[in-house]
């Protein structure tokens, strides 16, 4: 086993040949007269400790250790000195620039054993850091694989969330989709709350050459901001009050495989900074390190809100946008796309069942058709709710009846549904399917939208007002 090296400081030569004497039998030892010359040895050498003189012509040796511990901050530091420098001393070792002091006359054996100990308790330290190491890579490991498996069987579970859509509106987008696939680009998904963002999103990793690596999903408004930038860079351990270990951040985990950055439009702008600096540079700097990471991470965003209009109340960041807007596609709510709701029905009463283990066979068809008529607020979600309560609430073996259907469902169907209601209600759906074919065939851009239907875009607004459907359209 190679000896520790040392390093003895003293300005009399008769001290420094006696300081090494009495440790060059157990350790390499370098000398220096001078704190100057001191600082270039230990820039040079692995030294595991500094023995040093307290008065020293030029550099003191409390001067001398706060310098030795920018330059190594674990070498040990041992100070010798007169009675007199005691009180000065204990503001030192106080500060953390001092492990242990000895008075003069020193005995060699006394210095000896107190080298050893302080040395022993620094091996200790070093073996505990490097078993901290070794279970947090172990434990990122193990992570990695349980979140690859995890995936598999997402995949392979009949019971697993799929994509499940029969109309034309679904049809265009999923075309869209499949283009942008195979390639790197940033993805952003906008879309009402519910609609199957974060399930649009996982299959685009799944179908891409990444499938195969992590699929990191964050809610960018669900962090304390304290907390945002130990999250998504990761953290050095004792870079701050808790950081008792290396922390990989959210870049990090999701490094050759894909970032899905939920709700972009609720980041705070101390994060969208920091995420745009990410963007442009491929690199993270982990709180509390002081060299960059090169990082590999697809990203895909998704935003409730028109992200545009953010842009001009100032809640969202320009250059941010534009980094994130490379491939951007709109996710229809469920009630522009009525076809799928049939489907989706008949998907989430197998999930049910087989979750519930209740054998309910179908739906009553007067049942579909008041589900099919509701205009779905919430999506998706919200559809799926519905399909779960009444298979809770029906009989085994029977097929769920319009009574089954939750009361605020059965009457607005029956009064503001496309199927049913006089000639205002019609009339009124049907130029709300017009403006919003429009408006998707011009990519939302209400003046081209409006130049289609003949009509002014101070009409279209009005009508978009009218109609609730202000989030469904951005500025033009």
């Amino acid at each position: 086993m190679s000896k520790h090296e040392i390093l003895i400081v003293d300005d009399e030569p008769a001290n420094l040949q006696k300081l090494k004497r009495t440790f060059l039998t157990d350790y390499v030892v370098h000398e220096a007269k001078t704190g100057d010359e001191a600082l270039l040895i230990l820039r040079d050498r692995p030294v595991v400790a500094i023995v040093t003189d307290q008065r020293m012509p030029g550099m003191s040796g409390v001067n001398l250790l706060r310098q030795a511990r920018e330059v190594r901050p674990d070498t040990i530091r041992i100070i010798l000195t007169g009675y007199t420098d005691v009180e000065y001393l204990m503001d030192a070792i106080n500060q953390g620039q001092v492990h242990r002091y000895i008075t003069k006359p020193w005995e060699p054996v006394a210095l000896k054993e107190a080298l050893r100990q302080e040395i022993e308790r620094w091996q200790l330290r070093k073996e505990n850091e490097r078993l901290s190491e070794e279970l947090q890579r172990a434990n990122e490991k193990l992570e990695k694989e349980n979140l690859r498996l995890r995936q598999e069987i997402e995949a392979l579970e009949p019971t697993g969330k799929q994509l499940v859509f029969e109309s034309q509106e679904m049809r265009e987008l999923m075309r869209l989709i499949d283009r942008v696939v195979p390639t790197n680009s940033t993805v952003l998904i906008q879309g009402e709350t519910g609609t199957g963002k974060e399930l649009l999103a996982r299959y685009i990793h799944d179908q891409s050459p990444r499938a195969d690596q992590p699929f990191i999903a964050v809610n960018c408004g669900a962090i304390p901001s304290e907390l945002i930038e130990s999250a998504f860079f990761g953290h050095k351990k004792g870079s701050f009050t808790g950081a008792i270990e290396n922390r990989k951040g959210y870049f990090e985990l999701a490094h050759q495989g894909t970032l899905y950055l939920d709700e972009i439009g609720e980041a705070p702008l101390d994060l969208q900074v920091k995420l745009l600096r990410v963007l442009q540079d491929a690199v993270i700097l982990p709180v509390g390190a002081q060299v960059p990471k090169k990082v590999d991470v697809r990203i895909i965003a998704s935003t409730n809100r028109v992200l545009s209009r953010e842009v001009e109340a100032g809640r969202f960041r320009q250059d941010l946008f534009f980094r994130l807007n490379v491939f951007a596609v709109f996710v229809p709510p469920l009630r522009t796309r009525r076809d799928d709701v049939v489907a989706l029905c008949h998907y989430f009463l197998d999930r049910c069942r087989r979750r519930l283990n209740k054998p309910v066979p179908s739906f009553d068809p007067q049942t579909l058709a008041l589900l099919r008529a509701f205009d779905w607020p919430g999506n998706v979600r919200e559809l799926e709710n519905e399909v779960e309560r009444m298979v809770i609430l029906c009989e085994p073996e029977q097929a769920i009846p319009p009574s089954m259907v939750s009361e605020r469902v059965r009457l607005r169907s029956s009064t503001g549904g496309r199927d049913a209601g006089g000639l205002k209600e019609k009339v009124a759906e049907f130029e709300r399917t017009l403006i919003l074919e429009a408006l998707r065939r011009h990519g939302h851009n209400r003046s081209h939208a409006a130049d289609a239907l003949g009509i002014s875009r101070q009409t279209i607004i009005a009508k978009l007002k009218q109609y609730q459907l202000d989030d469904e359209a951005a500025e033009g």
